[in-house]
């Protein structure tokens, strides 16, 4: 195997620099600052040293990846929440060039296995890409805008930027994957952010996610109430506006219910509108003592009205055309209206 060099291509030495951005410094968060770094906190005894950062390496389809520093970053006060970095070192150990594109890194809240279903999942639990909120302190002479082709030997350093959906701090697993071979060419790095808020997190008032949302199985709001039948999973939830999103965890299939304006006639009549020319009906079913108006469109989706009792408000539940109809009747029968 060829000896792999650094490619010359960062603005400057790519070396994180620890700010106030950094909760995580080496001394405070079981060293996520890559080593040699100065952090902010005073040292309080000779004797008790920094730790060094402890690297990870996999390598994936001849491609070396080595992490140099991980932690969290506040993502401004617009969002009142911390996001999650890993700044990497890429190795083509190849004898032809590969591309960005060749492979694929995912985050995920949990401790898991490199290719667990739910990296490529709609659930709640996957971290959403945000580079473009990265400090410019964290990926320092690394232009995150320009992915250049890696040549064979080549070395190059890149910064990944994540955020939860909601404020979380525990075990997280990002995994890297062959572009071409995903199903069996795939290795997993694993991270821990517990007590790792930032400080401006705090001064903002931000509360961590108790993981009390997780267990959550259903919601309750003004009009309707529904626990999530057998196979389905509560993805995320909002009482206030009367949302609520469930996975169908055999399909990957979603099932989203939530608040109208308009009567279930007109919602119909919309959608009508909209397929216009394309094979669709409209007919009515009948659960728990409401008669819902189900639309199905040209994909098999399904689309079904009803009118609340005691808030006047139209119920809108929409199943994704990879739930058929007779898996999505247990939620059906779940579904109570008020």
């Amino acid at each position: 195997m060829m000896k792999p060099m650094t490619k010359k291509l960062l603005l400057g030495i790519p070396t994180v620099t620890l700010s106030a951005v950094l909760a995580c410094t080496v001394a405070g968060c079981g060293g996520n600052a890559p080593s040699g770094s100065g952090g902010s906190a005073p040292v309080q005894e000779k004797s008790k040293k920094a730790k060094a950062y402890e690297s990870q390496t996999v390598e994936v389809a001849g491609i070396t990846y080595e992490s140099v520093a991980h932690g969290t970053f506040y993502r401004g006060d617009a969002k009142k929440q911390d996001g999650f970095y890993l700044h990497i070192k890429i190795t083509n150990n190849n004898t032809k060039n590969r591309t960005f594109s060749s492979f694929n890194v995912h985050a995920a809240q949990g401790d898991l296995e490199a290719g667990d279903p739910l990296f490529t999942s709609g659930k709640s639990a996957v971290l959403d890409y945000v580079a473009s909120e990265a400090p410019d302190e964290l990926h320092e002479g690394i232009d995150l805008s320009k992915r250049p082709d890696i040549g064979p030997g080549e070395t190059v350093e890149y910064v990944y930027f994540w955020a939860p959906k909601t404020a979380y701090y525990g075990p997280i697993t990002v995994e890297f994957v062959d572009a071409y071979a995903p199903a069996k060419n795939h290795e997993a790095m694993h991270f821990d952010t517990t007590g790792c808020e930032t400080k401006e997190f705090k001064a903002a008032g931000g509360v961590a996610d108790s993981g009390e949302k997780a267990d959550l199985t259903g919601i309750d709001c003004a009009s309707y109430s529904i626990e999530a039948a057998d196979g389905y999973t509560l993805d995320s939830s909002d009482e206030e506006r009367e949302k609520a999103n469930f996975f169908h965890d055999e399909t990957g299939g979603r099932l989203n219910i939530s608040i109208f304006p308009r009567s279930p006639e007109e919602e119909v009549a919309s959608l009508e509108q909209v397929y216009e020319g394309k094979e669709t009906t409209t007919d009515q079913v009948e659960y728990n003592g409401i008669t819902w108006l189900r639309f199905t469109g040209p994909d098999n989706g399904h689309t079904l009205f009803a009118t609340a009792p005691a808030t006047g408000e139209t119920v809108r539940v929409s199943i994704g055309w990879k739930i058929d109809w007779d898996a999505a009747v247990p939620m059906m029968e779940a579904l109570k209206l008020k």
